[in-house]
Parts: C-alpha cells; structure tokens; sequence
C-alpha cells in the first residue's frame, strides 16, 4: 500500500512536471518594415459663398469649405476613391456621359499646416495626417 501511494504520487508528480515545461508558442503582431508611419499631406481650396450675409461670415464659409476640401483630399489619398461611370450612346454618338467619384471613409487627427487668404477672397489650407500601423491593419 505505502508502495502504490508512492508510485501514483510519483506519477502524479512527473505528469505536472511535464505539463509545465510544455511550450506554447506566442505569435507578435510586430509591424513589417515597410509599415512606417508614413504623412500624407494636402490642400484644399474654398471659394466666398454669393449669398453670404457680410464679409466676416463669407471669410468663415470660404475657410470651412476649404478644410473640408482638405480633408476630402487626404481621404482619397488614404483610402481611394469609388468611381462609378455611365454611357448613353445612340448612333454612335454619345447622349449621355456620367461619372461619380464616392468616397466614404472615417478621419481623425487631421491637422492644419497652413491657411492663405487670397486676393479674390479665396481660401487655400494644408493639411496633413500620419498614418501608423493601425490604420495599416484594417487593409489585408
């Protein structure tokens, strides 16, 4: 009897040995060398609205369409753009061309490098983004 103890609690003893020295191997989510955080930067351009009420509201209508052209910039450049196209031809000769550009997409941490006023009451601003590693993984 105090044998069989011995002989099962030895046994025991030898199984938990080899359950801890059983490796598992840990797979990293390291970035590849060609995934570096890379800046994309863009301008955009607005024009003053014909119906503004004054001059200060015409100046902040042109700025908020330039940024948004801005970032509608760097959304094409980070994410591409849908183009879908259409062609009526009717005796070979074209009735009716059309082409959409659709781009839907998601930005954040947009700055602003630089805003110009011009002469004509125009607005150009620069933008740019840093794209790293996680915007990288959402694309297979």
């Amino acid at each position: 009897m105090y044998r069989s103890a011995t002989i099962l609690l030895l046994a025991v003893f030898i199984t938990l040995i080899i359950a801890g020295c059983v490796v598992v191997p840990v797979q990293e989510t390291q970035p590849r060398a060609e995934w570096v955080p890379i800046k994309i930067s863009t301008k955009g351009a607005g024009a003053p609205p014909p119906n503004a009420i004054n001059q200060a509201q015409a100046r902040l209508m042109t700025e908020r369409a330039a940024k948004v052209d801005a970032m509608r910039n760097l959304v094409e450049q980070a994410y591409g753009v849908t183009i879908s196209s259409s062609t009526t031809v009717r005796d070979f000769i074209t009735q009716n061309d059309s082409i959409r550009a659709r781009v839907d997409a998601f930005i954040r941490g947009a700055k602003v490098v630089d805003t110009r006023y011009l002469n004509d009451g125009s607005v150009e601003v620069e933008m740019e983004i840093t794209l790293g590693y996680e915007f990288r993984r959402i694309f297979p």
